[in-house]
């Protein structure tokens, strides 16, 4: 089986096609990531074979990310932002589409809007990961801007127009895995039998060597309190920094500020705080006694991991949907949107948090019960499933085309007792 798995996004909205290729490798199938350019460096070091697709849209993407911190509830101002994008659309669509001219299945997050339409129109295997627990909606406005995006592409392919292009519409209706766990969020029950929830699809960098440095600091004291924002871009990198710096003074505390937002320099802190380059979260928050971040999925699913409290500062999209998901949970308190945050606000959360034994407790039980998910294993079974009731490709094709049918016949039936044996590892209950 040949699988192409794709995203658009940062860091995080391509994590769990990264790990998912890396399982279906392990387990002897083909695996390709296909992914904007500036990703090529980051899948090569797992060994993973890149396709580029696209454009490099970096500097637009980030321009976004901060105009999306005051989001508008306007039509026409949602669309002018994700405007400069749609440029782009058949350069990614066209190179998406010849690498899945030899696949078996095409693995897509919703924030790829070429997939859907590659589906429709060569009827490729589909499957959804959705990284977002809502995963059906979206504001009213962010609906209308996407699709008065989107469709007029679709319109020149012969495709009927849809409503909500980038969250339910470009769900599968084949295969839906919500990148989530049923410890955090139940499965929704009106939920279609093709819908699943495997667990979390964590990515583990075997190859990342910690810096000996970060490593001293860790360990020469308390547990400290962790600070990220992962890709947000703000205005003000500075006075963010000087707000959060603050906040840990009034706490008195020790803290690791993970770069992104902030190019501080190391000197220029006190000896309390290190300031820490790319770290992998499930890495650093297990280490840490407090973790302050902005709530998007795949941060919200390491800490959950982590089985620490945090304080989440939502900045924008769905971050408040997970910082209400937590607090009811009740792994974090009352979360402070980033534009009412202060350094007063920050510091008393982060104490409050601390001293909190409670949150403690459930944070704790949780993290035990998402680590004892298979949800990579789930996903990877659920999409060979799927690949085997639908067809491999070289079952679909011309045996006069293709070589000898008796050898293709002959793989076919080892391709299904393999099946066959590899769903029973599928747990009865695993995505109720």
């Amino acid at each position: 089986m040949r699988a192409i798995l794709t995203n658009f996004g940062t860091t995080g909205s391509v994590y769990p096609f990264i790990s998912l290729a890396i399982e279906l490798r392990r387990h002897g199938h083909e695996a390709a990531v296909a992914l904007s350019p500036f990703f090529s460096e980051w899948v090569e070091h797992f060994g993973l074979e890149f396709i580029p697709v696209g454009p490099d849209l970096r500097k637009i993407q980030y321009e976004i990310n901060e105009a999306m911190l005051d989001m508008p509830d306007c039509v026409n101002a949602i669309r002018d932002m994700f405007a400069p994008l749609m440029p782009a659309l058949p350069q990614m669509f066209e190179e998406l589409r010849a690498a899945c001219r030899n696949s078996d299945v095409l693995i897509s997050g919703p924030w790829q809007p070429a997939s859907p339409i590659i589906h429709e129109l060569t009827g490729i295997p589909f499957v959804t990961i959705q990284n977002s627990h809502f995963g059906g909606g979206g504001a009213p406005s962010f609906q209308e801007a996407s699709a008065n995006l989107i469709n007029p592409f679709r319109e020149r392919y012969g495709l009927p127009p849809v409503q909500n292009p980038l969250t339910r519409d470009a769900n599968s209706p084949q295969l839906v895995l919500y990148n989530m766990s049923r410890h955090v969020r139940p499965r929704l029950p009106d939920w279609p039998p093709h819908y699943h929830m495997p667990g979390y699809i964590f990515l583990d960098d075997e190859k990342w060597e910690t810096e000996p440095e970060l490593e001293e600091f860790i360990s020469a004291g308390e547990p400290p309190v962790v600070v990220t924002f992962g890709s947000m871009i703000h205005g003000d990198p500075r006075a963010l920094t000087d707000l959060v710096l603050k906040a840990i003074k009034m706490v008195g505390c020790r803290a690791i500020i993970q770069q992104g937002w902030s190019g501080l320099a190391n000197e220029s802190l006190p000896p309390n705080i290190y300031l820490a380059k790319f770290a992998p979260h499930d890495w650093l928050f297990s280490r840490a006694s407090c973790i302050v971040h902005h709530g998007g999925a795949g941060t919200a699913a390491s800490v959950f991991r982590s089985g620490v409290p945090s304080v989440f500062v939502p900045h924008t999209f769905d971050h408040p949907l997970w910082a209400e998901l937590a607090q009811g949970l009740g792994c974090a308190g009352p979360y402070i949107p980033f534009l009412e945050l202060t350094a007063e606000r920050l510091g008393g959360a982060i104490t409050r948090t601390l001293n909190d034994t409670q949150y403690y407790r459930i944070a704790g039980e949780l993290g035990e019960k998402v680590r004892a998910e298979c949800g990579l294993r789930n996903a990877r079974l659920l999409t060979e499933d799927l690949v085997l009731r639908v067809g491999l490709r070289e079952q679909k094709t011309d045996s006069s085309e293709n070589g000898d049918l008796e050898a293709k016949l002959a793989r076919r039936r080892l391709y299904q007792s393999r099946q066959r044996f590899k769903r029973r590892e599928i747990t009865s209950d695993f995505d109720r």
